[in-house]
């Protein structure tokens, strides 16, 4: 009892006096921080909490004001090192009182063992209360995060929304005069004589081969827009199948841009894919690739390589080029929609790319330098039988 009744009178006489050093000494430290009456708020609830030595913490009646003062601070954007340099000068201002109020009248007799043990069990105090304030503090700002998070999320949606909107309406906008002049164009072919159309139809076929790039990248604007790979539905794929269907799709402009395209490395495995939705993502990339090469350059100078593999744990497809490879200022924002580094582009392609490989359960990466990138898809194995499992269980 003695112990804690001599401790208990050091604190309520010279409480005033250790708040007052804390408020200055912190004052100093960090001027401005907040407002001297808030301040002197939480100092007398830290006060509260220290001097209750021989009590639990959490049995403190100002336990409860803890979570408030550590989320204000957090709100606030308080330095942590502030709330450790705040514990710091609890233990001087406390020290220097305790120190001054014990020889200061020999009437207290307080000895130097009574001495010892409260001031171990003060600083045992500070240091729980400095650990506690630490976790709390770091709740409150992973909270913060969080809410920063969801609402930055939810602002790119709305904002990939509106845009998603706006390109859908300008594509509808576009495609129906192609239409018509794909219609004039199909006329004239079948309209001309045989020895005149000979002397244009090479030019029909460039024609008919720019319309092709033009509905591809309206189809791709439209799936941007409407999210179309939600609804193709999952099947099993042979990556061989999957490729030589990319083949089929790119022929014609690989054709038009003198490149060559070899399809290499192992391609005996088999993925649960949405599969006119991956070979559509593939076939952007091969694309990206043949739009990349200078213009000029010979056709034995312009290779892609289609390639397969898979190791342990993964499945892999990738699509390399010898291109002059991708600009330093793209590359953090490369997948980003509305981004593109050609003259004319639209900015979709690796945007699409992307949302349709995270929709089939895979991770787009690429590696570039001069004279090669490389853009590989990757595939988990294990979620790859898990999507098999779920195949099978929806047919049972």
């Amino acid at each position: 009892m003695r112990r804690s009744m001599w401790f208990r009178t050091f604190a309520s006489e010279c409480r005033n006096t250790i708040v007052q050093n804390w408020l200055a000494q912190l004052s100093d430290a960090y001027p401005g921080m907040t407002s001297p009456g808030r301040m002197r708020t939480h100092g007398l609830i830290m006060f509260g909490l220290i001097c209750d030595i021989y009590k639990p913490l959490s049995h403190c009646e100002r336990y409860s004001m803890l979570p408030g003062l550590c989320e204000y601070h957090a709100d606030r954007g308080t330095p942590v090192e502030c709330l450790l340099r705040s514990c710091l000068i609890w233990r001087r201002s406390f020290g220097a009182a305790l120190e001054k109020w014990a020889l200061g009248s020999g009437e207290r007799n307080i000895s130097k063992e009574e001495m010892w043990t409260a001031l171990t069990i003060f600083h045992e105090r500070i240091d729980e209360l400095q650990s506690t304030m630490g976790r709390l503090y770091w709740n409150c700002v992973q909270e913060q995060l969080r809410r920063k998070d969801k609402a930055i999320n939810r602002l790119y949606s709305d904002r990939m929304d509106m845009l998603g909107k706006m390109a859908a309406s300008m594509a509808h906008e576009l495609r129906n005069p192609l239409f018509a002049i794909e219609g004039f164009l199909k006329l004239i072919r079948s309209s001309l004589p045989p020895d005149e159309l000979g002397k244009v139809e090479r030019y029909i076929e460039v024609m008919e081969s720019e319309f092709k790039g033009l509905y591809s990248q309206i189809t791709g604007i439209l799936s941007f827009s409407r999210n179309n790979a939600l609804e193709e539905p999952f099947q099993s794929c042979r990556a061989e199948e999957l490729l030589a269907g990319v083949c089929k799709l790119v022929s014609d402009r690989l054709k038009y841009g003198e490149v060559q395209l070899l399809v290499e490395g192992s391609l005996g495995f088999s993925l649960i894919v949405q599969r006119l939705a991956l070979q559509q993502l593939v076939a952007n990339l091969v694309y990206n690739s043949i739009e990349a090469f200078p213009a000029g350059s010979s056709g034995t100078d312009k290779i892609i390589r289609l390639s397969g593999g898979e190791d342990a744990r993964h499945y892999y497809i990738s699509v390399a080029d010898n291109g002059p490879g991708i600009p330093a200022g793209l590359i953090a924002s490369m997948f980003e929609p509305f981004v593109s580094g050609k003259p004319n582009g639209t900015g979709l392609g690796l945007s699409i790319c992307k949302q349709i490989a995270e929709k089939n359960r895979c991770r787009l990466t690429y590696s570039a330098s001069e004279g090669q990138t490389i853009f590989t898809l990757t595939f988990e194995k294990s979620e790859q039988a898990e999507l098999e499992n779920e195949a099978d269980r929806s047919i049972g």
